[in-house]
């Protein structure tokens, strides 16, 4: 059955290694599309980041938590709308045209950054709170945890301003609440984990001698990896908990199954 509205809830779970492995499969199955799609955006990111670090580090951190969601917007937009639709959909290109959902997107982007911001100031709130060493890090932890959770409970409204879905925050609460230990399971062990031991391993670059500017390569590169990952997560949680498919016509409204 075909319905122009989301489902009032979840229609089906979400396995946990299957789904690992399908977005592992998206992601390297489609690596030459990812680098056209992050071109652009991973030049812009990194001239917002060059252009951050001529202020002081209160203000570099409060313009690269909002600058950062243009050029993830350009990218993200394009993904998914790939991997929604498929190479089709006409949005492969290095310089996409901007349209209204490229403003819904971001403006999404925006509201959900903001429950970053204890994260992204959180060693000023350390510092205040007297915290240092492995205290600080226990509770920088404690903290990105729940936050976490709350971003992937919204993260649907991304995957549907993609491709011009009415649908909003709500829904997304309700479709990702009988998966959402299995999403966090997934994306923490296959994102977050591996993405800070590669942090790591870019940090013993930067203590080499010229290291400095090779590991701000490396890590923008990374980032945008561990974001399409992310992104293929989602993607597949959606059309999975809300038996959502693409119209035969892409230029009629999307359905759910």
């Amino acid at each position: 059955m075909i319905q122009a509205e989301p489902p009032s809830g979840a229609v089906a779970p979400l396995s946990l290694l299957p789904t690992v492995s399908e977005a592992y499969r998206l992601v390297f199955g489609n690596v030459v599309t990812l680098a056209k799609v992050t071109v652009l955006p991973f030049f812009l990111l990194f001239l917002i980041t060059m252009l951050a670090t001529l202020l002081g580090p209160f203000e570099y951190r409060l313009v690269w938590e909002f600058g950062a969601e243009l050029p993830w917007t350009l990218m993200a937009v394009a993904w998914l709308r790939f991997l929604l639709l498929g190479p089709t959909s006409g949005d492969v290109v290095v310089f996409p045209r901007l349209r209204a959902r490229h403003g819904r997107f971001l403006s999404y982007a925006l509201l959900l950054s903001v429950l970053h911001m204890p994260l992204t100031f959180f060693y000023y709130l350390s510092g205040a709170l007297g915290l240092d060493g492995a205290e600080a890090r226990i509770a920088y932890w404690a903290l990105f945890m729940p936050l976490f959770y709350l971003g992937l409970r919204f993260a649907f409204v991304y995957v549907t301003a993609a491709v011009d879905e009415p649908y909003g925050f709500a829904h997304a609460w309700r479709h990702t609440r009988g998966i959402s230990f299995t999403l966090f399971a997934a994306i923490g062990l296959t994102v977050v984990l591996p993405s800070e031991g590669i942090d790591w391993l870019l940090g013993l670059v930067r203590d080499t001698d010229s290291g400095t500017f090779v590991a701000l390569l490396l890590w923008h590169a990374n980032m945008w990896l561990v974001e399409a990952l992310y992104l293929a997560f989602c993607v597949i949680a959606f059309r999975n908990c809300t038996g959502w498919v693409p119209a035969p016509d892409h230029g009629l409204l999307q359905r759910f199954d």
